[in-house]
């Protein structure tokens, strides 16, 4: 699979939004709809290996290892660091959630409840990452029975399903109200698949995406500005198209930026340094809150008060310890998927992508 460097940027940009986020969120509101950069991102790369590679033997099997070599390490050892701290902590954290968060559930009571079981809430913010695991439990096979040209029409239902789920008040935070991410990058997937066809009708993908990033701005600034004041304990419909107006402006951001790969225009977005953020992106996520309430607390016990220079060092001691977590933690573990490689595609059988472009014969 061609890779994209401006992608790595994008990105290491959004952990970098979604940290300044949590440091600031009274100056930097939007009520975190930075994390649909991250949904979006993951529902074109591994849709784009979905259908690229769904037909060879195991697949599913080796599809499933690659993604939890690269996820789950990381992600519990976070948590087992925890629960080995938490009883020398001044206030421990109860840990009734502790069986959810193993299981990448730990919303899911939202369904039918309005409370969730207690938890340390640094971990709060992992609910994207239990939503993409929800996600990625079923898609891949959904898109193996689909095929490309059925893909993108079921790919708008789940759009529309994820409008009408947050508008009705289903929590934002669960899958059924939170899945158009996922489903804007599986449609970037299927545009994008075939590098002749996408060449073929460079001109009018270019309008299309150009066309739709211009109408997503007006539709940003129409429900952002109309929803700064709400709410959003409880979703309504003007917080849910909100979610969905950035989500088309994301849409149309990514989908141009990969149409124009290696343009002089996103030079920037080749820069070694934004994509060195990208690599370390995941633990950036996944330690931010940690260092950041350990320096507060240090801040406090020092009587330090919050200086601008305390913020920027939370910023830098994140980069830090995401350094790390990815030279000594993820890179290791990540060169483990060498050992899964994806099967050849079966020349017998009928390719995931085997249609026209326009989706007029499958």
């Amino acid at each position: 699979m061609r890779r994209i460097i401006e992608l790595d940027a994008i990105r290491g940009l959004a952990a970098m939004a979604v940290m300044i986020y949590h440091l600031k969120p009274q100056a930097f509101a939007l009520h975190g709809v930075r994390v649909d950069l991250f949904l979006i991102l993951s529902g074109y790369l591994l849709t784009s290996i979905i259908l690229k590679k769904g037909d060879g033997a195991r697949f599913l099997f080796t599809f499933s290892v690659r993604r939890w070599l690269r996820l789950w390490p990381t992600y519990f050892i976070a948590i087992m660091l925890l629960v080995l701290v938490n009883p020398w902590l001044s206030k421990p954290f109860p840990m009734d959630g502790l069986p959810y968060y193993l299981t990448f559930t730990q919303n899911v009571t939202r369904y039918w409840s309005n409370t969730i079981p207690a938890f340390c809430w640094y971990f709060e913010h992992t609910w994207s990452l239990a939503i993409e695991e929800q996600f990625f439990l079923f898609w891949p096979v959904m898109v193996m029975l689909l095929g490309r040209r059925r893909l993108v029409p079921v790919a708008l239902a789940l759009v529309v399903m994820s409008v009408v789920m947050r508008s009705l008040g289903t929590h934002w935070w669960l899958l059924v109200a939170r899945c158009d991410g996922f489903a804007f990058g599986s449609v970037l997937a299927a545009i994008f698949l075939e590098r002749e066809q996408v060449e073929r009708h460079r001109a009018k993908i270019q309008l299309g995406l150009s066309l739709t990033s211009l109408f997503a701005v007006g539709f940003v600034v129409a429900t952002t500005t109309t929803t700064l004041e709400m709410d959003f304990s409880e979703m309504s419909l003007w917080p849910s198209l909100m979610v969905l107006s950035w989500n088309l402006l994301y849409f149309g951001l990514i989908g141009l930026v990969i149409l124009n790969t290696g343009h002089p225009s996103l030079r920037i977005l080749r820069d070694p340094r934004l994509g060195y953020l990208g690599k370390v992106s995941y633990g950036i996520y996944l330690f931010h809150s940690f260092v950041f309430v350990s320096l507060w607390a240090l801040g406090r016990y020092l009587h330090w008060g919050e200086p601008v220079w305390l913020d920027v060092a939370k910023i830098v001691l994140t980069i830090v310890v995401a350094s790390i977590s990815w030279h000594w933690i993820e890179q290791p573990i990540a060169n483990l998927k060498d050992r899964f490689r994806y099967e050849p595609v079966r020349t017998s059988s009928l390719p995931l992508n085997a249609h026209r472009f326009g989706g007029v014969r499958a």
